[in-house]
C-alpha cells in the first residue's frame, strides 16, 4: 500500500476510532489506528521539509501560492513522496466484521467516503 492511502485516510480512521464499537473490535482498531496515526506523521513531517526546501523559509510558517512554479515543483514532489510503498500490513481482520461491529449502534456512522478510504487496508474476504 501506498503512503498516498494513508496520508489521504487519517480522517476515516479518525472517524471510525471514534465510533462506538464491542471493545475487542475497538481495541484492535485502536492499536492499528496508532500505525496509521506513525506512517501519517512520516509523510507529513516529510511534506512540511519540502515546503521548507522549495521555499527556503527554515522559520515560522512556509507557504506556497497555487498556480506558481513552486507550486507545480511542490506537487510533483509530493506526488513522489505519496507513491511511495508503505511496510504498513494490512489490518488482521475484515472490513465486513468491523462495519458489523460499528453497525450495531444506531448512533454510527460512516459515510461511502469513509468506507473507500479505508477498505484499501483491509485482506479481501
Amino acid at each position: 500500500m501506498q503512503l498516498g492511502h494513508i496520508f489521504q485516510s487519517i480522517q476515516s480512521w479518525q472517524t471510525l476510532a471514534a465510533l462506538k464499537m464491542h471493545p475487542q473490535t475497538a481495541y484492535q482498531i485502536l492499536k492499528y489506528s496508532k500505525l496509521i496515526a506513525a506512517e501519517y506523521e512520516i509523510a507529513e513531517k516529510q511534506r512540511v521539509a519540502l515546503i521548507r526546501e522549495i521555499t527556503g523559509i527554515t522559520e515560522g510558517d512556509a507557504t506556497i501560492e497555487p498556480g506558481t512554479d513552486q507550486f507545480t515543483d511542490y506537487v510533483t514532489r509530493f506526488n513522489e513522496i505519496l507513491a511511495t510503498e508503505s511496510d504498513l500490513k494490512p489490518y488482521n481482520g475484515s472490513l465486513y466484521d468491523v462495519l458489523a461491529a460499528v453497525g450495531k449502534n444506531q448512533d454510527n456512522a460512516l459515510s461511502a467516503q469513509n468506507i473507500a478510504q479505508l477498505e484499501v487496508f483491509f485482506k479481501v474476504a
